[in-house]
């Protein structure tokens, strides 16, 4: 199986041979530094009402004064539980900072796997008497609503707010039968005097932390309960807020952070090597594939599944079984679900249309092996979720479960969860990323690759100018793929929201007249959109300055700034082009047409072309824009600004036309 792994188009094995770094045990004696006493709930100095800036970065808008969490795991023969108390204090210096007190708490709320209890909330302020005011939040104020298929959120924003404020709230969250625990974000947008997390577990269980962004993290441990529960504190002081930049890959791959192992006590930690980094994923992977759940629910027959199988049975190709049975799943399943590893009963997500993006996926797994499709679960993080670092193995670093099925020739990875997805490409949320597949044969890292442009757009633009100078015309685009799915999405999002359904940001003189999209529940076809407009350019006296990219999306240059700090990600091979025809009467003539060029990366990693032609009836208009590498190191990044700064300078240069009678 090894060797057919490395045949697949999308699919690069990850080489095993290279440098492993140790575990670290950061325990530090007890005593050596002792974490931060923190006031209690509603005891608010004024002296942290007075403060004026954030002592080691001034020009925060705000400063978190504390963050803190503790929890405790308990676990029995059938269960386990996590119980997480959760506390933050927020100062507000000014008016900037009033975004930070709007919180939205996520949590997962299927069949009782989450609950999210204690929500209390307060805002502080120093009256014109210089005493201390307080404005408690109400159970009213704790608004819970519907994320995502099984997510809950709750939203409150905190009212009375002026500059100097100073709010804080609190909750508990329960998590029912997770074996792992997620990690621990100590950075945020804005900068954070003092966090901690404690973990509480039974003795029979060890907790090792694996910090990221620092080389190590301040803690204590104690031994509770006649020295059956072991309780580490660790905390972290003066953190530095973290500034994002447009294209990087997700954010929790920069945060300071620490994600956390729950091993068994008995594991030698001092012993770790490389041998027992890819023995702990197989023997994690193998550990699931023999689970009782796999047994259970994903080999065992989901009833009233029946007559897809036996309709699946009867396509002549593998393919074809696939294609069917990824669609059945996805119109089974027609809401957004939680992007998450947990799953329960298939055949209750199944009977209630009701799933987590992992059980949409082992509904599916379950149908492709009724079928007779050789298949097998892969596990994955998504780009959002951040890259894994396979030197810590823990589940808790994964979020989803995806599908690898095969047929003689070809290989598909397939998520039903996403609703746009075709079956043929593989996902863009774990595309450039590693992912553990689940064969019996061989549990293995991957690389999930494809080189082809699967972002790919068309636009053709055909225009007349009137006798008033005003351009009349229509668009047909074509969306490929990903940008398919991205306009469906994007569509769908508009249609619910009320706003419009076209480019938010217009040039000034364009009015849509009408659109329509075509073949928007057909996956084997592109999705077409024509579009009906009149554009009035600017003009000074008789001279007209059209923009040319007047149905393009108005995006500014992301790469403005002289220097980077991350990476750059573009998610995919990209594939724009651009054509126009702009008729005019004889009334008018060409004044002016900006210059041919083509400008490409030394490596041809970005490639662009302009080209303009015209003659006494017409413009001529060709442009085509292609990314052929989806990620950069920060260190390409001079070469990136500069290539984009001369592509939008390039894009933003106008047609003259002069009117002669």
């Amino acid at each position: 199986m090894k060797d057919r792994f490395s045949e697949m188009p999308f699919i690069q094995l990850v080489n095993m041979r290279k440098p492993f770094f140790l575990f670290l045990i950061l325990v530090l004696p007890a005593g050596i530094r002792a974490q931060k006493k923190l006031p209690e709930q509603g005891s608010v100095s004024v002296a942290d009402l007075t403060l004026s800036s954030c002592s080691f970065e001034p020009d925060a808008s705000a400063l978190k004064l504390f963050d803190v969490q503790e929890t405790d795991f308990e676990t029995s023969p059938f269960t386990s539980r996590l119980k997480t108390e959760r506390k933050v204090r927020i100062k507000i210096f000014n008016e900037n900072g009033y975004k930070h007190a709007t919180i939205r708490i996520p949590y997962l709320s299927k069949r009782g796997f989450a609950k999210i209890k204690k929500l209390e909330g307060a805002v502080y302020s120093l009256g014109a008497n210089g005493k201390v005011s307080v404005e408690y939040l109400s159970k009213k104020d704790f608004f819970k609503e519907k994320a995502a298929e099984n997510v809950g959120m709750v939203n409150f924003t905190f009212p009375h707010l002026k500059p100097g404020s100073i709010i804080e709230y609190s909750y508990t969250t329960i998590e029912n039968n997770l074996m792992y625990l997620l990690p621990w974000f100590i950075q945020d947008e804005i900068p954070v005097a003092y966090t901690s997390r404690t973990v509480t577990t039974p003795v029979q269980y060890r907790v090792l932390e694996r910090p990221y962004g620092v080389d190590s993290i301040e803690q204590q441990y104690y031994l509770l309960k006649y020295d059956r529960f072991r309780r580490t504190t660790y905390f972290k002081e003066n953190i530095p807020s973290f500034k994002a930049e447009p294209y990087m890959s997700s954010i929790n791959d920069y945060l300071v952070r620490v994600s956390f192992g729950l091993y068994a006590a008995g594991v030698n930690f001092t012993s770790v090597n490389k041998s027992y980094n890819e023995l702990a994923w197989k023997t994690a992977g193998n550990s699931l594939l023999n689970s009782r759940f796999f047994e259970q629910e994903v080999r065992a027959k989901i009833p009233g599944t029946e007559s897809i199988i036996d309709s699946a049975r009867k396509k002549k190709s593998v393919e074809e079984r696939i294609s069917f049975l990824y669609e059945e799943v996805k119109k089974r399943f027609p809401n957004k679900p939680e992007q998450t590893l947990e799953a329960d009963s298939l055949k209750e997500a199944w009977n209630n249309k009701d799933a987590t993006s992992s059980e949409i996926n082992c509904i599916l797994l379950n149908l492709l092996e009724q079928a007779d499709v050789k298949c097998m679960p892969v596990l994955v993080s998504t780009r959002s979720n951040g890259k894994v670092r396979r030197d810590f193995p823990n589940l808790g670093q994964l979020n989803g479960v995806d599908v690898l099925a095969l047929d003689s020739t070809k290989f598909y990875l397939l998520d039903a969860s996403i609703k746009h997805q075709l079956y043929n490409n593989p996902p863009l949320n774990i595309l450039n990323r590693e992912a553990l597949i689940l064969s019996p044969d061989s549990v293995q890292w991957v690389t999930i690759v494809d080189n082809r442009p699967l972002l790919k757009q068309s636009i053709d633009v055909y225009a007349d100018v009137t006798e008033n100078g005003k351009l009349e015309g229509n668009a047909g685009i074509q969306y490929f793929d990903y940008a398919k799915a991205y306009k469906l999405d994007t569509a769908l999002q508009n249609e619910n929201s009320g706003s419009e359904k076209f480019l938010d940001l217009r040039p000034a003189g364009l009015k849509i007249v009408s659109t329509k999209l075509e073949n928007p529940e057909n996956p084997a076809e592109p999705l077409f959109e024509t579009i009906d407009f009149t554009y009035e350019p600017q003009n000074t006296d008789n001279y007209y300055f059209i923009d040319p990219q007047v149905l393009a999306a108005k995006n500014k240059n992301p790469f403005f700034a002289d220097k980077r700090n991350t990476e750059i990600d573009f998610g995919c091979n990209q594939m724009i082009v651009l054509t126009m025809q702009i008729h005019f009467p004889a009334s008018f003539q060409v004044d002016h047409l900006p210059k041919n060029m083509t400008i490409r990366a030394p490596d041809s990693s970005f490639f662009y072309k302009l080209t303009y032609s015209a003659d006494k009836e017409a413009i001529y208009m060709s442009q085509i824009f292609e990314v052929k590498r989806a990620i950069f190191s920060k260190e390409e990044y001079p070469g990136i600004r500069d290539f984009f700064n001369r592509m939008h300078s390039l894009m933003a240069e106008e047609i003259i036309l002069k009117k002669i009678k």
